[in-house]
């Protein structure tokens, strides 16, 4: 059985190492059938428990960015859809020069 006493201290240690709020990228899970590669926000204390199980990594910038323009891109489809759904269409406008 594990030590418990030593694990809190070592999750403690690693999150007062962290931010307020991490972002982290899932690994590999062969065991669960997972594949890794999804991108998360946590707060420090979660993270912490995901970086020691070693479950997850700290997500490098360019993952983050990627996320966040999938994630804009997602809730305008998602807002031009339920805007079609009530009849309203969305025209683009060109921009003048």
């Amino acid at each position: 059985m594990p030590d418990l006493q030593k694990y809190w201290q070592e999750i403690r240690a690693l999150e007062k190492t962290l931010a307020d709020c991490v972002w982290l990228v899932s690994l590999d899970s062969p065991r669960r059938g997972q594949v890794g590669g999804c991108v998360v926000e946590a707060a420090s204390t979660i993270a912490a428990k995901l970086l020691l199980a070693k479950s997850h990594r700290l997500a490098e910038p360019e993952e983050i960015n990627a996320h966040q323009v999938r994630e804009q891109a997602a809730k305008r489809e998602a807002f031009e859809t339920k805007l079609r759904r009530q009849g309203i269409s969305v025209v683009p406008l060109a921009k003048k020069s």
